[in-house]
């Protein structure tokens, strides 16, 4: 029963902090756009770029690079 609890509790802590990561990308992406609106470029560009990073983060390496392929191992074993 470990042997099978071990790899779904790990898939859900990634998929967590992917999600974590992912909303936090896109609250700093709409906060960006309210400051630029608003006419503080600087923060606005800062946040913007922090927002990508945490977008890539996200979807990209957490995403795609580890939550995706331990989803199909667990899939394909079962």
């Amino acid at each position: 029963m470990k042997e099978l609890l071990a790899p779904i509790v790990e898939l859900l802590v990634y998929a967590v902090i992917a999600a974590g990561f992912t909303v936090a990308g896109v609250l700093a992406e709409l906060t960006s756009a309210e400051y630029l609106a608003a006419g503080n470029l600087h923060f606005a560009v800062w946040l913007s770029v922090m927002g990508a990073v945490a977008l890539y983060a996200g979807i990209v390496a957490l995403g795609l690079d580890e939550v995706l392929p331990r989803l199909r191992d667990a899939v394909d074993e079962s």
